[in-house]
Parts: C-alpha cells; structure tokens; sequence
C-alpha cells in the first residue's frame, strides 16, 4: 500500500486533509467522507460527494455507445436461463 500524506489528530480531535488528498478524492469544502472498514479490518477512507447532473452526464459520454451483444436472442437467453435452473436444482 502506498502512503499518499499524513495527518495528525488536533487537541480537538480534528484531521486537516491533506491537499493531495483532496484533490485525489476531489473534495471540496462541505463535501463528506466515508469511513469505512474492509473485511480485512482495514480502514477505508473515500470521497462521499454524491454525483451532479454534469457528473453523470461526463460519466455517460466517456463511456460512449454501448452495443449490445453479438448473436443472442431472446430464445437464445430463455434457453440459457431454463439449462442453469435445470443446473441448479438438479432437473434435466
């Protein structure tokens, strides 16, 4: 794991974000964190800005057209979903 900065708890039990940080996580004042821990006992810490419109609509256009899969049709699927049903509840 990469240590990106450090911060020291104030006699006020205040951290001060490190400005590599906040502009990692693209904090900005009255923005949250999340504080979280992983199964591993770890602490993870992320941005916890929710999304604008603009956000969205730049996360849409990056990811451009999406088309969808080659050669699957409709029955194609329904006979996928009834060989895995079969699969898992043990018919044939």
């Amino acid at each position: 794991m990469k240590i990106l900065a450090e911060s020291t708890l104030t006699s006020k039990e205040q951290l001060t974000v490190p400005k590599v940080v906040r502009r990692l996580l693209d904090l900005h004042a009255g923005d949250s964190l999340v504080w979280s821990m992983d199964a591993e006992g770890r602490l993870v810490v992320s941005g916890g800005r929710q999304n604008t419109l603009e956000d969205i609509r730049a996360a849409v256009a990056a990811a451009g057209k999406l088309k969808p899969p080659a050669g699957v049709t409709v029955e194609d699927m329904k006979a996928g979903i009834a060989r895995a049903v079969r699969s898992k509840h043990g018919r044939r």
